[in-house]
C-alpha cells in the first residue's frame, strides 16, 4: 500500500444566524469569523462536483502533479 497526498479545493456554502443592532454589525461579525468558526456555527454543505485536486505527490519519484499530469498517471501509481 503506498500513501498519497493531495493538495485540493472545494466550494462551500453555507446559512448562519447572527444577532446584532444593525446589518452593517452582522456583516462584520459573519467577515470576522475564523473559517473554523464559521464553519461550527453555519448549516454548511458543498457540492461534491466542484471538488477539485491541485497538485498531488505520489511518493519520491512523482511529487507535486498537476491535476493534468495527475488525470494522465493516476492508473499506474
Amino acid at each position: 500500500m503506498s500513501t498519497y497526498r493531495f493538495d485540493w479545493k472545494n466550494v462551500v456554502y453555507g446559512s448562519i444566524e447572527i444577532e446584532a443592532n444593525c446589518g452593517k454589525d452582522a456583516e462584520e461579525i459573519l467577515m470576522n469569523l475564523s473559517l473554523k468558526d464559521l464553519l461550527e456555527k453555519s448549516q454548511s454543505n458543498s457540492d461534491k462536483n466542484e471538488r477539485a485536486i491541485r497538485f498531488a505527490d505520489a511518493g519520491q519519484h512523482f511529487q507535486s502533479l498537476d491535476k493534468d499530469d495527475w488525470d494522465k498517471l493516476k492508473e499506474n501509481l
